[in-house]
């Protein structure tokens, strides 16, 4: 017999290994060496019955759900008869039972009485999400190059589609020009748009704020944002602001009077001042003078920035915050500003920049509901875009990622392809449009809410920060092929509730690049294949047990049948193309 790798066995009293869903039901994982194990258990008890629990324990069988290079994750989903619970893993190698308990993993004892399980009392219910953020298809604006319309003074912006794209140079796109476009985002399926901020500034990106109470004259007045989100709302779309509270910039009140009187003005500890900072204060970034950081450890500040958050919701009915920098801000305003956003409006969303793991920010639930997903977008960009990873080791990257949340929150993390801090998707791709189109695919059939960047969904192309942020091409919408590529694939999202919710499973890794996943609810499977290569690709696969059996299945994608023979189906994808194959509608399981 091998030697089996006990001490890849891992299982953490921790959110992202346990945690109790909004339904009742509760999820428990356990990670181990992949290969190791031919099936694993969860043995669980009511803590408080009488007698010794694990006398009268359950067992609960383990699926197996993602694996990386090196490591699995094993899941089971229950409905507990109490909330109070102590749980065990009895794991299955060839002959050997072995038992994974507090002790840590060690031969099963005679006695179960014996057993240390790990205790679980979830009395309270997990928070809910907001119901209609779970995996709705969003879209982000850039607000100064999206849209303009009646902008007074022309002649101080730029012409619409110049080539100075710096922060200095203006556009003038507002409110107004979004307010037109609120059709042509409703036609593209839309359930929320998110803009970048809209606040008093003197650049283009109005990331250093002078005044969070006004917003930006070139961009329009409250009464045009209430405009907007109204026309939003009208439609089933949902409006997220950005707000920048890890700094503000130079033209901001209190920060003025600080550099004004220094220690003697009430605003002195909003900031962080000192002579070992270049400019005698602290920034966001060496190089960024112009954003003076912000204190939220200061009482004044925090309460100050509270009351913003709460202003905009209720003054402008608008859905939620996307927030900037979130990881360099103290942690207990965001605590705070969650209490302060739920109480306003219980259905408003909390989403923070995060650029690397974010558990820390999200898996608990006293922060934010979800993070922009850039460890997904890290792994899409490495394999569709740079061609740095293999097939095998994209999977690995997208299964680590799902490895990372409870399911909750991945149906809430913002997956994109661009973004205003990033190049282009097809820029990045070279201008190759098939790779384009299964990124976009991949984004549009995985867990999570699939954010397009303004223009991608027209082939904009644009480098790194500022030319990604070019005016929108207007000119190029009739007859755009990308643009009816992301009108079937958002269509067909938003009629599945199980791509926007399911669970996700790899299905099969091809060598010949033909890549194959799961999607489940507990109502309905489907297979999503997708070929990634740059060849036709004709190959007859295995189906699932739910799907396997029938005579015919459909490709959600394009309407058309598929024969099934026996447990097989043969699909024929051209370079770039997917398909969804499920029952037809109607006749899910």
């Amino acid at each position: 017999m091998k030697s089996l790798q006990i001490a890849a066995i891992d299982h953490l009293p921790w959110l992202e290994y346990r945690h109790a869903l909004s339904d009742g039901r509760v999820c428990i994982r356990i990670r181990t060496a992949v290969g190791e194990f031919d099936a694993i258990t969860l043995r669980h008890a009511d803590n408080y019955a009488e007698g010794e629990p694990f006398t009268r324990a359950e067992d609960t069988p383990m699926e197996r759900m993602w694996r990386d290079e090196s490591h699995e994750v094993w899941q089971a989903v229950f409905t507990p008869h109490d909330p109070r619970i102590v749980y065990a893993f009895v794991l299955y190698a060839g002959g050997v039972q072995l038992l994974h308990d507090a002790d840590g993993t060690h031969a099963m004892p005679e006695n179960p009485a014996w057993i240390n399980g790990f205790h679980f009392a979830h009395a309270y219910p997990a928070q809910e999400k907001p119901q209609w953020a779970r995996g709705c298809v969003g879209y982000q604006i850039f607000p100064d190059r999206f849209r303009r319309v009646d902008v007074p003074g022309e002649e101080a912006v730029e012409p619409w589609g110049s080539k100075r794209v710096a922060n200095e140079y203006r556009f003038g796109g507002n409110l107004k020009g979004i307010l037109e476009a609120v059709p042509y985002l409703a036609e593209l399926g839309v359930g929320v748009v998110y803009m970048t901020p809209i606040f008093l500034s003197d650049t283009s990106h109005r990331y250093n704020t002078f005044d969070y109470y006004q917003i930006d004259p070139l961009l329009g007045t409250l009464e045009d944002l209430r405009a907007l989100a109204d026309a939003l709302h009208e439609r089933g779309i949902r409006i997220v602001l950005d707000g920048v509270f890890n700094h503000c910039g130079l033209g901001f009140a209190p920060f003025q009077d600080a550099m004004e009187k220094g220690k003697a003005s009430p605003y002195y500890d909003w900031f962080f001042f000192g002579e070992q900072y270049p400019c005698g204060y602290m920034t966001f970034g060496e190089k960024w003078a112009y954003m003076p950081k912000l204190n939220m450890q200061n009482e004044a500040c925090a309460e100050y920035f509270l009351d913003v958050g709460r202003y905009w919701l209720r003054e402008a009915h608008v859905d939620g915050w996307r927030l900037d920098v979130s990881p360099e801000v103290y942690p207990e305003f965001w605590r705070q500003f969650r209490r302060a956003v739920k109480k306003t409006n219980p259905n408003a969303i909390m989403i923070a920049e995060c650029w690397d793991d974010s558990r820390e920010w999200c898996t608990i639930g006293d922060m934010f509901d979800g993070t922009m997903h850039y460890v997904l977008s890290g792994a899409i960009w490495k394999f569709f875009a740079e061609k740095r990873w293999s097939l095998a080791e994209f999977d690995a990257g997208v299964n680590r990622a799902m490895m990372l949340y409870p399911q909750e929150v991945q149906n809430s993390m913002w997956n994109f392809l661009s973004s205003h801090d990033t190049a282009r998707m097809l820029t990045r791709c070279g201008g190759r449009t098939k790779a384009m189109r299964a990124a976009a695919f991949f984004q549009m059939t995985h867990p999570g809410v699939p954010v397009i960047y303004y223009g991608d969904e027209l082939g904009m192309r644009g480098g790194p920060d500022p030319d990604c942020r070019r005016s929108m091409t207007w000119d190029r919408v009739e007859g755009n092929a990308m643009l009816a590529c992301y009108k079937k694939l958002t269509k067909m999202r938003n009629a599945s509730k199980t791509l926007r919710e399911g669970t996700f499973m790899t299905w099969e890794v091809g060598t010949d690049g033909l890549y194959a996943y799961l999607r489940r609810t507990d109502e309905e499977t489907l297979l999503c294949v997708l070929n990634t290569s740059e060849k036709r690709i004709s190959r007859t696969m295995g189906l699932p047990e739910t799907l396997a059996g029938q005579k015919t299945l459909c490709d959600r994608l394009t309407g058309k049948r598929l024969a099934v023979r026996g447990e097989s189906i043969t699909v024929a994808l051209g370079a770039g193309e997917g398909a969804v194959i499920g029952m037809e509608e109607g006749r899910q399981k």
